[in-house]
């Protein structure tokens, strides 16, 4: 596969031969713990898209792991290696909360921007921590966001 186009195709099939031997493993251990890997991987599936309302609760769980992974993306391309999205987005979370908790008599549209901007203002602060840091102290970040989970 020297040629250009045989890299682009690696380039999609990788990913794929990824998740079905992922899913191979899982299905010879769960074979070898005396369960059925057909009905587990059923289960799962279903549990996961099988009606309307389950796929909502896939996307309300996977929307926020998704931002988290976009950050660190981010974080990466900028040659930082950020380990700590998930003590920003709980902090973030917990702020937005805070903010919807404490104003339950705003109107609704102007409760949802302010939880979300003090959420991203506190999860920007918490991951801002590690910066300061490694800038003016020359902490490791690998240390510091792992700490800051």
């Amino acid at each position: 596969m020297g040629s250009r186009k045989g890299r682009e195709l690696l380039v999609y099939l990788t990913p794929v031969a990824a998740v079905l031997l992922a899913l191979l493993i899982g299905g010879v251990m769960l074979a070898l713990l005396g369960a059925n890997p057909w009905a587990a991987y059923k289960a799962l599936f279903v549990g996961a898209f099988g009606s309307t309302n389950a796929l909502a609760d896939t996307i309300v769980k996977a929307t926020p792991l998704l931002f988290v992974g976009l950050g660190i993306c981010i974080s990466f391309r900028g040659g930082v290696l950020n380990i700590g999205g998930e003590g920003q987005l709980v902090v973030g979370a917990v702020s937005a909360t805070a903010v919807a908790l404490s104003f339950p008599h705003w109107p609704g549209w102007l409760l949802i921007l302010a939880s979300l901007l003090i959420g991203t203002i506190a999860g920007a602060i918490w991951g801002g921590i590690a910066g300061f840091l490694k800038a003016y102290f020359n902490v490791n970040e690998i240390l510091s966001t792992i700490m800051l989970n």
